[in-house]
């Protein structure tokens, strides 16, 4: 459940920090109980707080009570998440909202911004494209 977590808060902040006409790919694998991302982003879960370091220094914590996720950042914006059906809804404190549908082992997100990020899942590796 927190691997989801932390997944989602990667895949949410990649596709919320990416510009329309920008091209990435990152990858992430765990080893051990490190997560550990190509972009230099580091996550670690301790009890219940999955506490998440990403490459340009700053920082946040993910913890889901009940069927809401809650990300705190460093730059003090505050992102939930809640799962309705199939689709995922973000919420973002700055005003940024999206939504997260899976179909298969494809993962759609489609930001306010006219983004969209797809991420595919091969064995412990996750894929992320954005346009």
């Amino acid at each position: 459940m927190l691997n989801i977590i932390f997944r989602s808060f990667l895949i949410i902040s990649t596709a919320l920090t990416l510009s329309t006409v920008a091209y990435a790919q990152t990858t992430y694998t765990k080893i051990g109980n490190i997560t550990f991302g190509s972009d230099g982003s580091t996550a670690t879960t301790i009890g219940g707080t999955t506490f998440i370091n990403k490459s340009d220094g700053s920082s946040a914590t993910a913890q889901k009570i009940g069927k809401t996720t809650f990300i705190n950042s460093s730059e003090g914006i505050t992102t939930t998440i809640n799962q309705i059906g199939n689709t995922g809804f973000v919420n973002s404190s700055n005003g940024t909202t999206s939504t997260v549908n899976k179909i298969g082992n494809t993962t759609f997100i489609n930001s306010d911004t006219s983004s969209t990020t797809t991420i595919q899942e091969l064995g412990n590796i996750l894929f992320t494209n954005s346009n």
